[in-house]
Parts: structure tokens; C-alpha cells; sequence
């Protein structure tokens, strides 16, 4: 059994002791034109597997400082750019399509969702959209949900790409333990960031 099999189980065990708080969730986004590509366009690489996996796991340590109802559309944008990076590149096809999955699920439950009492908040260069408070519980559900399948998507992917698309799956794995754990104690939230980022490299 791998370290990034036994940690995720670990993570999975302190979710289970709080099942109360795991039923919560966060929002976040960000404005579209502040988006940007640069995926490799041909063939598969640790170059491209590598960007990837850190626009994935950097993105949601990002979106981990946000309030909770801004942490949503923070997550659509990660993910869009994640497939931004990929786009284009034919060896990444399964890839691309889960990544765009979960990226779509996302924009439509922020979208059906929007606060208008919020104003958008900004990090960085982007803007991110707050949802209500009340439908935290349900997005957070379809973007697990949207992640379970990229993760199948990835994992069912032809034998000779096994090797990039298991570390882009792992990548979305932590994205979905973290996001179970968006209403847990501040103690365990840090001990799952710290867990995590050693087990995805950055």
C-alpha cells in the first residue's frame, strides 16, 4: 500500500470522527477573463502531469483561505485552469474531459446559486463570487460527486497513460478529502493540509 493510499485513509478516518461537520462545504470564485492557459500541446509528459497536479493542489490551498461561501467558485476556477493546461493536447483527452467535468459542475451550481447580498471578494488578481449560505451543503455534494467520477474517469484511463493520469487522480483525491474538510476544526484543517501537500508533490 502507497504513503498517498495510507494518508488519504488517515484523512478519511479524522472526516469520519466529525460526520456532523463533514456535511459542510465552502464557495469561492473567480472572474473568467482573469483566466490563463499554457498547457502542453502534444504528447504525454512529466512536464504536463506535473502542471497539472500543482495547479490542482496549489489552486485549493489558495481557495482554503477564503470564507466558506466564496470557496465554490474558487474551486471552478482551479479546475478550469488545470484543463486549460491540458487542452488542446490529444495524449490528455480522458484528462481534460474530467477535469472540464468537475469544472462544469461547479460553474452551474455557482451560477444557480449566487448571493446577491455578497460582493465579490478578491485574492490576487481574481475575483470570487459567494453562493448562499443555505446551498453550501448541496454544492458541496455535486462537486464530490463530479469529483468521484473525474477520479473514475482518470483511473479508468488506457494502460500506457496509467502513470500521468494516477497522479492527476491523486491530485483530485486530496481535492476531495480537503473539501469534505472545509467545516472541520482549525486543528485537523491544518493537520489535512499538511498531510496532503507531502503526499501530492508540488
Amino acid at each position: 500500500m502507497s504513503s498517498k493510499t495510507i494518508l488519504a485513509g488517515l484523512l478519511a478516518l479524522i472526516l469520519s470522527c466529525v460526520p456532523a461537520l463533514a456535511d459542510g462545504g465552502g464557495g469561492g470564485g473567480s472572474r473568467d477573463g482573469m483566466d490563463s492557459g499554457g498547457g502542453q500541446r502534444s504528447g504525454l509528459s512529466s512536464k504536463a502531469t506535473q502542471a497539472v497536479v500543482k495547479t490542482l493542489t496549489s489552486g485549493f490551498e489558495r481557495c482554503g483561505t477564503l470564507p466558506q461561501v466564496y470557496k465554490f467558485d474558487c474551486y471552478r476556477h482551479t479546475y478550469k485552469l488545470a484543463a486549460q493546461r491540458l487542452n488542446g493536447n490529444q495524449a490528455y483527452a480522458e484528462a481534460y474531459k474530467a477535469l472540464v467535468l468537475v469544472e462544469e459542475t461547479l460553474t452551474t451550481a455557482v451560477k444557480q446559486n449566487l448571493d446577491p447580498a455578497q460582493k465579490p471578494k478578491r485574492k490576487g488578481l481574481n475575483l470570487y463570487r459567494a453562493v448562499k449560505p443555505a446551498a453550501v451543503p448541496q454544492i458541496k455534494r455535486q462537486a464530490e460527486s463530479a469529483m468521484k467520477k473525474a477520479e473514475t474517469i482518470l483511473l479508468r484511463s488506457p494502460s500506457n497513460k496509467q502513470e500521468h493520469y494516477t497522479r492527476i487522480a491523486q491530485a483530485v483525491n486530496s481535492n476531495k478529502v480537503l473539501l469534505r474538510s472545509a467545516l472541520l476544526p482549525g486543528g485537523m484543517i491544518r493537520l489535512a493540509w499538511s498531510l496532503l501537500k507531502t503526499a501530492v508533490p508540488a
